[in-house]
């Protein structure tokens, strides 16, 4: 029985890293796409930049909850 507890919980754990890692990769994309090409998405300048620091801070702060998850989760299962 503990051996499927065990399987359940490092596939909950792999598939919350993937979906965190994949939401960090999106939103910095999103924010390098905003600084690059906010012209071509028809922002203004003064709009661009902090839309582009946004979505970089998301990104930023996707990998660090994604650490601290891991952690977490670590301790949880001692």
């Amino acid at each position: 029985m503990d051996h499927v507890v065990d399987r359940e919980r490092a596939r909950s754990l792999r598939f919350v890293q993937i979906v965190f890692a994949f939401l960090a990769l999106l939103s910095i994309v999103a924010g390098l796409t905003v600084a690059y090409a906010s012209e071509r998405l028809g922002l203004p300048e003064t709009s661009a930049g902090p839309i582009a620091i946004a979505f970089l801070c998301v990104g930023i702060m996707d990998t660090a909850l994604l650490f601290m998850w891991e952690r977490i989760f670590r301790n949880a299962s001692l």
